[in-house]
């Protein structure tokens, strides 16, 4: 990744201010962002992130060629990685790697906020998957508002069998025939299949085949921000009905893009007479997206939707994670609000989870003699935690010899030992998992402890084996003194 750029969006590293403030918020968040070249484009990356850091978020541009644990830590990731995991899907090794990084990132630190959740993006990234979802969102009592157009998917080539499948899910023609993978450019390659002459024409399986919907060439392309959603018009497929027509090969992003002008968007004659407007009704879809994030998880999605000329009954066709927000009306400035917003309660509920935890303040905390602020004469044979003392609720450091189980917390005064994290974000007590019982010490890493050169703190971070820095340099021209723990 060019230096330049990364350095332009901010990429101070593990140096970043993890204070707090009075109200027991960091005085920073940092968020890494994984994106595509093309979405860091059409997102417009760096006008982002300034829109973030007047909001106290330093966005940092992961690079995917490093190990996640060196560029952290961070409070939140956000990301689209519905490329890499495509391509890990099918079977690229590289992406297989990069996705298993992430992975492994997330599950060692459970405490990092992640917009949106991997499984919940990898849902929507599978039509038949996508829809059945949409299906089940959908209350049993809004039916005569709102549907999802009947669908199977095809995984044969088959004539006899996939006219049994239409039949049996209550497809006819004409029907919109997509490729089961709703991402990437080839997803937004379709057909419109008017007659069993046509199945010949059939998109590769696997495919999904949707019933069409007249709508009168108007689409309503739904973008929602956590709570929050915009409706943006534009133009659509012109109405169509079965018959002897060949089939309609065309391109859905070139067809309802911003002022798109095709002969497939314009309405006939008699429909222009005969056709009125079909204003989208909000009431009827409103509940749909509460369910589809209560369900998922997930607060940055598109969802298409028609309005049936003849019932006027909506109709989701089609869903997407993180879209482009065009047409929407200052979209930095809203999605920044809302990752402010999800990162402060995400913030107080874990405060909230630990309030038996004292947070020491730096004369509280105590080292032994041979660790300085300018050395680490550490040994490699020894394991050492910080943590507070459950009764006293004193910080102290603590030594662990080889093969003492570290995962029993016991001093020799039979008091235990609460553990927070080293090299997370601040300190904050380990919740007790099997897989992460216990604080360690990344290999290659340092960890120091420390406060604000103006008293406020305290914080932790760690930093890679090359920095050998006692004192770091934040954005905001403020100093974080650290004393260093250990060096493995």
């Amino acid at each position: 990744m060019d230096e330049d750029r990364r350095k332009a969006v901010g990429t101070q590293g593990n140096a970043a201010s993890l204070g707090e403030n009075a109200d027991g918020l960091p005085s920073s968040w940092r968020v890494g962002c994984w994106l595509s070249e093309k979405k860091k484009k059409t997102f417009s990356i760096h006008t982002f992130s300034q829109y973030c850091r007047c909001r106290g978020m330093e966005l940092v541009l992961i690079d995917s060629s490093r190990p996640l644990v060196a560029q952290g830590p961070f409070h939140a990731i956000l990301h689209k990685l519905t490329d890499v995991i495509i391509k890990a899907q099918e079977g690229d090794t590289h992406a297989q790697a990069q996705l298993q990084q992430v992975e492994d990132y997330l599950s060692s630190h459970p405490e990092v906020l992640v917009v949106d959740p991997l499984s919940s993006v990898r849902s929507l990234m599978d039509r038949w998957t996508a829809y059945h979802i949409i299906q089940e969102c959908i209350p049993k009592d809004k039916g005569a508002d709102i549907f999802m157009p009947e669908f199977v998917e095809i995984k044969t080539t088959d004539r006899a069998e996939i006219l049994q499948l239409l039949q049996e899910g209550g497809v006819h023609f004409p029907f919109v025939c997509k490729r089961s993978v709703a991402q990437g450019s080839a997803s937004h390659e379709m057909a419109i299949i008017f007659n069993a002459e046509g199945l010949k024409d059939l998109l590769s399986p696997p495919c999904v085949a949707q019933n069409f919907v007249n709508h009168n060439a108007v689409l309503h392309k739904v973008f929602v921000v956590g709570e929050s959603y915009f409706v943006v018009e534009r133009p659509s497929l012109k109405n169509f009905s079965a018959g002897d027509q060949s089939t309609i090969y065309f391109n859905s992003h070139d067809v309802s893009k911003a002022g798109s002008s095709s002969f497939l968007n314009q309405l006939d004659s008699r429909d222009r007479v005969s056709c009125l407007s079909l204003p989208l009704c909000r009431e009827k879809f409103e509940h749909v997206l509460t369910n589809i994030r209560q369900q998922l998880g997930i607060t940055l999605f598109g969802m298409d939707i028609i309005v049936e000329n003849r019932t006027s009954r909506h109709a989701i066709i089609d869903i997407n994670a993180f879209p482009s927000y065009d047409g929407v009306q200052d979209p930095f400035s809203v999605v920044a609000d809302h990752l402010q917003s999800l990162l402060t309660q995400h913030t107080r509920a874990t405060v909230n989870a630990n309030t038996s935890y004292h947070q020491p303040s730096r004369a509280e905390v105590s080292v032994p003699d041979s660790v300085g602020p300018n050395r680490a004469s550490l040994t490699d044979e020894t394991t050492y935690m910080i943590g507070s003392r459950t009764e006293s609720a004193n910080s102290s450091l603590i030594m662990l010899p080889n093969g003492m189980d570290p995962n029993s917390s016991e001093l020799t005064n039979g008091e235990t030992l609460a553990h927070p994290r080293i090299g997370g974000i601040g300190l904050a007590e380990i919740v007790r998992r099997k897989d992460l019982p216990y604080t360690k010490f990344g290999k290659g890493q340092e960890v120091y402890l420390g406060g604000l050169a103006n008293g406020n703190g305290p914080a932790c971070v760690t930093t890679s084996a090359e920095e050998d820095q006692c004192c770091k340099q934040l954005t905001n021209g403020e100093q974080l003194g650290f004393v260093r723990l250990a060096k493995v």
